[in-house]
């Protein structure tokens, strides 16, 4: 998969793009490429035009956190099948071009022959560009497809990923992603508490601008060496450690992948190392057994 920012290559010539933000590449962000994908089948280009940074994180003066990073988004599009992402970078400058201006640019830098959104989709100065709109600039220069809304009790949004995230609500949020949430980051040396207790720890870096969702321990499974490796994983902050169930070997400054599945309770303070080891204890063997109903220290696990 190719990827351009900000420059002409031919590979983009009469292709067909999708065209919008896709933080978290969920599951209306898939239906897009699925369709481009039916569309074409094998005789064109399938590509993504998108912007970085993304202009909400621009317009908005907000503090710049995605659900995918750059690269995770590119690995997330070429395992769907994609041949090429574009960036717009988005500036105040680019925020100002009008709808018109923005068309004339992607016919120029682009010169896709279809370009799919969905239908609430806008673009252009002060957002004033819309999916009906886009349809009637582009006549005689490319094709608009505009796709429905995909929903699941109410619609599917980045903002609504982001928002069960924070709330812990892994399980939610993935059925809106359409896959696990996944955390990527490089191993970086601990102090070694975890293996004290019994339970050694891989210690992950992740960059500040990643959405690390609410504090607690949590299920996860680490891909690696053509096999999935259970664990559990402790997130506080931006520190998140991962006991790995039957794994042994050394991480160290390796880049890994961590798929969240489930939340099993809140970060708690212990007394003693022995009371935080039962406690750990009872967190793997939750995690191992996959139980919905056992109770750790008097909650029930949700």
């Amino acid at each position: 998969m190719k990827i351009l920012i900000d420059r002409k290559n031919l590979i983009t010539k009469n292709s067909i793009c999708g065209i919008g933000s896709f933080d978290g590449v969920h599951r209306g962000h898939q239906g897009i490429v699925e369709y481009l994908k039916k569309s074409v089948g094998h005789k064109k280009r399938i590509g993504i035009i998108t912007f970085i940074p993304l202009p909400f994180f621009v317009l908005k003066s907000a503090p710049i956190i995605y659900l995918t990073l750059k690269k995770e988004k590119e690995n997330v599009f070429k395992e769907l099948g994609v041949d090429f992402i574009y960036y717009f970078k988005f500036t105040k400058e680019f925020s100002q071009l009008t709808p018109s201006d923005f068309v004339k640019l992607v016919v120029t830098k682009i010169s896709p022959s279809t370009v799919v959104i969905g239908e609430n989709f806008h673009f252009g100065k002060g957002r004033k560009g819309s999916a009906k709109l886009l349809m009637q600039l582009a006549l005689n220069n490319f094709s608009v497809h505009i796709l429905p809304r995909v929903k699941e009790d109410g619609t599917i949004s980045s903002t609504r990923i982001r928002e069960l995230l924070l709330l812990g609500r892994i399980e939610a949020a993935n059925k809106l992603l359409g896959r696990q949430y996944t955390i990527s980051g490089k191993v970086i040396k601990g102090k070694g508490k975890g293996k004290k207790l019994g339970f050694p720890t891989i210690n992950i870096r992740v960059q500040k601008e990643k959405l690390i969702p609410l504090d607690g321990v949590y299920r996860v499974k680490v891909p690696m060496h053509n096999k999935e490796f259970l664990g559990a994983m402790f997130c506080h902050h931006n520190l998140l450690e991962i006991h790995l169930l039957n794994f042994s070997g050394n991480l160290y400054k390796k880049e890994v992948s961590i798929k969240l599945f489930k939340r099993i309770r809140n970060v708690r303070k212990f007394s003693t190392a022995e009371a935080l080891q039962r406690a750990i204890a009872r967190d793997i063997e939750v995690i191992r057994k996959g139980y919905q109903d056992i109770r750790i220290t008097g909650h029930q696990v949700k």
